[in-house]
């Protein structure tokens, strides 16, 4: 197991996190530290009752120089004055608790989703290439159920944490007044507490690491077999699949409740210390009653200060317990979060808003990680507006050169350029806007048609998405559908056939109107009649732009003015563009 941060670090880290929001935090630290003289308040009327109402003790001056004359000369008028103070704080508690829980919980939810939209941005931005075992469905599970633990950590973390530290001081303060013996015997109380956390917590820390790995296993297990549903059932693998997830799950609880032994050990000492602490205290405080040193309402007033001394005591206990799973969690997140995008804008990037399309590979090489080559020493010149069939075997690299293109992946030597300029010069963004992608699964969304079609240019107006939609034959059942372009696709576009989503993949392209486009064999998944159709609709989009076609057939490739054939551990470059070459690459 990897080397993780100590606990202030991680802490530290969810602070930085959070530094939008440190005014709104400050404001919940606030209202929570007056939580502690609110909460000093709720005995005292009980106090005076017994010993000014019930009893005759003179009243304390400070109470008696705010009293009314006519309030301290009548118990009546002094017990209805006691309820109503009891009422008032009451009510004011009320205010307070609720006060609290809307600020905190509005934060919250600001906070996880800024987090989860930057967890999201960059896992997006990693490589493809990037080399991750667990694949995708661990960063979903991260993105969903780890995220939240930037809100356990700090809005239910660190806040809580200084309140109760706060409330603890101030209790002991006010015990003190009353009884320096009771105040010592608390703070001794308390040192068995603090031996306990300080045992547990990296021990809880390494465990909970070991269940949400299991649980993002969980997840992975019935991600693959739902998204493999056919091949599942027609392979009669239900029950098997079944059986794997139920074994995952099995090992899951056994690690979460290795988990719950140790949290129940703790919560055991935990109550035996505070238990002899609290029966210490009681003890110690009758013998002072019989004594005279102190009277009935003291000692009520006093047993009450000791319940709120030892109950924060108890909540830092099994807070900083279970803080762990949060802090593992919290991790985990910050772990996918510091993950280095290798593709990224260089300094003083080159911006573009249209480029012309001419394109270039300088003896391009490209390796993938712990790999062998795929490609090395390609070059090739293709002007702006020319067409480029790109063929080859299964894994020969046709999706490798394109992914080269739109910087999916850079190339371990060589350049590559557009219009003159070497593609790591531009702006990601802008470069991206120049290509438009074409693939044999289309890729759609589960919002509305309309704005799937305007998925590369979400400001374009209704009109011109219906028109981006006739140029690829999509308007006529698009506009049969109940809601129109409003209907919605639904998960991964089963509600639309095959040629459906690979019209509406073309009418997003219509619109985006990109100079370059890259086709990677779009009718292959489709039927002849929709090919035809579809077809017509890419040769319209061809026209004056530089297109790379990737296709098995060769019918696809003859509107080619160059074929990239990659065969044999070589990239053949054919056509009228320039003289025949042979480059070296490996499969």
């Amino acid at each position: 197991m990897s080397r993780r941060p100590l606990p202030l670090t991680v802490y530290l880290r969810a602070l930085k996190e959070a530094r939008p929001w440190y005014l709104h935090l400050v404001g919940i630290l606030l209202l929570g530290v007056l939580a502690t003289p609110i909460s000093l308040l709720v005995p005292f009327p009980v106090k005076v009752i017994l010993d000014h109402v019930i009893g005759d003790q003179p009243l304390p001056r400070l109470l008696a120089e705010w009293l009314p004359v006519t309030v301290i000369g009548s118990k009546d008028a002094l017990l209805t004055a006691s309820i109503g103070f009891a009422v008032a704080v009451t009510l004011l508690t009320v205010l307070h608790n609720t006060t609290e829980y809307l600020l905190r919980e509005t934060v919250s939810d600001q906070m996880v989703r800024r987090f989860r939209g930057r967890l999201l941005g960059n896992a997006l931005n990693l490589s493809a290439l990037h080399d991750e075992d667990k694949g995708v469905v661990d960063q979903v599970f991260r993105i969903a159920q780890d995220a939240p633990a930037l809100q356990a950590m700090t809005i239910w973390g660190v806040l809580p944490l200084i309140i109760w530290g706060l409330s603890v001081a101030s209790v002991l303060a006010v015990t003190a007044l009353i009884s320096v013996q009771v105040a010592a015997l608390a703070l001794v109380t308390a040192l068995p507490v603090m031996v306990l956390i300080y045992r547990s917590q990296r021990a809880l820390c390494d465990r909970w690491h070991c269940v949400r790995e299991l649980e993002s296993g969980l997840s992975r297990l019935a991600f693959e077999a739902l998204g493999g549903q056919r091949v599942v059932v027609t392979s009669g693998r239900v029950g098997e699949e079944a059986h794997r997830l139920v074994d995952q799950g099995r090992r899951t609880f056994a690690a979460r409740l290795r988990v719950l032994l140790i949290e129940a050990g703790f919560k055991i000492g935990l109550t035996a210390s505070t238990g002899l602490g609290t029966a210490a205290i009681l003890y110690i405080g009758v013998r002072d009653v019989q004594a005279g040193v102190l009277t009935s309402g003291e000692l009520l007033l006093l047993l009450s200060y000791m319940a709120q001394l030892i109950e924060p005591l108890k909540q830092i206990a099994l807070h900083v317990v279970s803080q762990q799973a949060a802090m593992a969690c919290a991790e985990r997140a910050f772990d996918l979060l510091e993950r280095p995008a290798s593709i990224r804008d260089v300094p003083r990037a080159v911006p573009v808003l249209r480029a012309g399309g001419a394109v270039e590979f300088r003896n391009v090489g490209f390796t993938y990680p712990g790999g062998k080559p795929v490609l090395r020493d390609a070059s090739f010149h293709v002007p702006a507006g020319a067409c480029v069939g790109i063929v080859g075997r299964t894994g020969s690299g046709k999706s490798t050169l394109v992914n080269l293109l739109v910087r999916l992946v850079d190339p371990s030597t060589g350049r590559i350029l557009l219009d003159g300029v070497d593609l790591d010069r531009y702006r990601l963004a802008d470069l991206r806007r120049q290509i438009s992608v074409m693939e044999q699964e289309a890729s759609l969304f589960s919002t509305t048609i309309g704005e799937n079609i305007a998925y590369g240019r979400p400001d374009a107006t209704p009109a011109e998405i219906i028109e981006a939609a006739r140029k690829a034959g999509a308007h006529d059942f698009i506009s049969a559908l109940p809601n129109g372009y409003a209907s919605t696709v639904g998960e991964r576009a089963m509600r639309l056939s095959g040629g459906e989503r690979q019209r509406i993949c073309l009418a997003r392209a219509f619109l985006k109107q990109a100079p370059i486009l890259i086709l990677d064999e779009p009718t292959s998944a489709v039927d002849l009649a929709t090919e035809r159709t579809i077809t017509e609709g890419i040769e319209e989009l061809m026209k004056n732009r530089t297109t790379f076609i990737i296709a098995h057939r060769l019918a696809t490739l003859r509107r080619a003015d160059i074929i990239l054939r990659l065969d044999g551990g070589r990239l053949h470059v054919e056509g009228p563009l320039g003289r025949t070459r042979l480059v070296e690459a490996a499969e």
